[in-house]
C-alpha cells in the first residue's frame, strides 16, 4: 500500500528545489558580472598609469570647449591641465593643447574693451578643432 500524502510532500518540494536553483543561478551571475567589471576597471585604470599625461590632459579638456561657449572654467583645473599637457611627449597633444589652455586662461583672466576679450574668444574658438583633432589622434574624445 502506498501513502497517498508521499506524492504530495515530493510534488511542493520540487518547486523549493528549483527555487534554489534559480537562485544560486542569480546570485553567481551577479557575481560573476561584479566580478567582470571589477577586473575590467582594474585593467583601465592599469593601462592608464602609463599614459602619456597630454593624453591625460585631453580626457579632461572639455572645460576648453566649455569657455569658448561662455562658461568659467576653475583656475586649479586649468592649471593642472596645462602642465599635463606641457610634460606630453606627443608634440601635437603639447602645443594643441598648451595653446587651447593658454587662450582659456587669456580670456578668462582679460579685463580688456570689449574689442579685445571678443578677439580673444574668436580665437579661441579657431584653435578648439586643432585641440580635439590632437586628441582625436591619440584616441580620445574631448567631451564638453
Amino acid at each position: 500500500m502506498t501513502d497517498d500524502h508521499s506524492g504530495a510532500e515530493y510534488a511542493a518540494d520540487v518547486p523549493r528545489r528549483r527555487r534554489r536553483w534559480v537562485s544560486l543561478v542569480v546570485v553567481s551571475l551577479v557575481l560573476l558580472a561584479l566580478g567582470g567589471g571589477g577586473a575590467a576597471a582594474y585593467w583601465q585604470f592599469a593601462d592608464r598609469k602609463d599614459e602619456d599625461p597630454g593624453v591625460t590632459a585631453c580626457r579632461s579638456a572639455g572645460f576648453v570647449m566649455r569657455v569658448e561657449q561662455g562658461q568659467v572654467a576653475p583656475a586649479d583645473e586649468v592649471q593642472r591641465v596645462a602642465e599635463l599637457f606641457q610634460r606630453s611627449a606627443h608634440e601635437d597633444l603639447k602645443s594643441a593643447g598648451v595653446f587651447a589652455v593658454g587662450m582659456v586662461q587669456r580670456v578668462q583672466s582679460r579685463r580688456g574693451s570689449e574689442e579685445v576679450q571678443h578677439f580673444d574668444r574668436v580665437t579661441l574658438t579657431r584653435v578648439v578643432p586643432g585641440l580635439i583633432a590632437a586628441c582625436e589622434n591619440h584616441q580620445v574624445t574631448v567631451k564638453s
